[in-house]
C-alpha cells in the first residue's frame, strides 16, 4: 500500500478528530436535529469514501458505510422527531452484548464468515454471503410468530434478479417481522448487508436461540415414505 508524502494529511485528520470529539461530547439524545444528523452522516460517508481509496481491501471493509448512512437518512425522514430514535429503550442495551450474542447465534446455525458491526447507538449491521443470507431468512421466517409480512413493491422487483438480489429481498421480508427500520441490501462485493435496530437485533438473536416448537399431532414416529397400507408394516401382528 503506497501513501503519498507530497502533502501531509496529519493536520487535517487531527482537525477532523478534534471536531468529531467535540460533536460527540456535545451530543445528547435530545440535541440531535434532522439537519445535524444529516451533516454528521454526510461527514461519515465522505470519510469512509476517502479511506476506501487506500486499497481494495479497505474499500470492501468500508462499503457497508454508505448503505448504513442511507438507511439512517431514510429512518430520519420517516421520523421527524429524530431524537426519538435514540431515546427509545432499545438504546439501553449494551452494544457489545448485542453484537456478541448475535455472532454466537449465527455461528450456532453454521452461518459463518459473517461480520457484525455496531454503527452508533441505533444501528447494527450484519454482512454475510448470499447463500447464508438466504438461509438466515428461512430460519427467521420459520421462527417468527407474527403474520407473514407482505414484501414492499421495491423488494418485489429484486425477486429472481439474481442470487444476491433474491437473498436480500427475502431477508428484508423476514426481518420486517422483527421491528421497523430493518433492511437488507446487496453490496458491490455481492455480499448482503442487513441493518437492524438494537431491539430488532435482540429479537433476531432470541429467535435464532429458540428451538421451533414441534408440530402438533400424534407422538408416534412416522415412517418416512411408508404408509400403513404397505404389506411389511403390519406383518406378524
Amino acid at each position: 500500500m503506497k501513501h503519498s508524502t507530497s502533502l501531509s494529511l496529519d493536520p487535517l485528520a487531527e482537525s477532523a478528530v478534534i471536531a468529531v470529539c467535540a460533536l460527540a461530547d456535545a451530543a445528547g439524545p435530545e440535541r440531535w436535529s434532522s439537519g445535524a444528523i444529516d451533516d454528521a452522516a454526510t461527514a461519515l460517508e465522505v470519510l469512509a469514501g476517502a479511506l476506501s481509496k487506500l486499497s481494495p481491501e479497505a474499500a470492501e471493509l468500508l462499503e457497508v458505510v454508505p448503505a448504513a448512512v442511507a438507511a439512517l437518512r431514510e429512518r430520519v425522514e420517516h421520523a421527524p422527531a429524530a431524537a426519538e430514535l435514540v431515546r427509545r429503550a432499545d438504546t439501553a442495551a449494551d452494544p457489545a452484548v448485542l453484537s456478541t450474542g448475535l455472532r454466537r447465534a449465527l455461528t450456532a446455525h453454521s452461518l459463518t464468515g459473517h461480520r457484525v458491526h455496531q454503527l452508533g447507538p441505533a444501528l447494527l449491521t450484519v454482512t454475510l454471503d448470499a447463500a447464508h443470507a438466504q438461509a438466515l431468512s428461512v430460519l427467521l421466517a420459520a421462527r417468527r410468530e407474527l403474520p407473514r409480512q407482505a414484501p414492499a413493491a421495491e423488494d418485489e422487483l429484486h425477486w429472481g434478479a439474481g442470487p444476491a438480489e433474491t437473498a436480500a429481498a427475502s431477508l428484508t421480508v423476514a426481518l420486517a417481522a422483527y421491528g421497523p427500520g430493518t433492511y437488507a441490501r446487496v453490496l458491490a462485493s455481492g455480499q448482503i448487508t442487513a441493518g437492524l435496530s438494537p431491539t430488532a437485533a435482540a429479537q433476531v438473536t432470541g429467535a435464532l436461540n429458540t428451538r421451533p416448537s414441534p408440530a402438533a399431532g400424534s407422538s408416534r414416529p412416522r415412517r418416512r415414505g411408508l404408509g400403513d397400507g404397505w404389506k411389511g408394516i403390519n406383518a406378524g401382528r
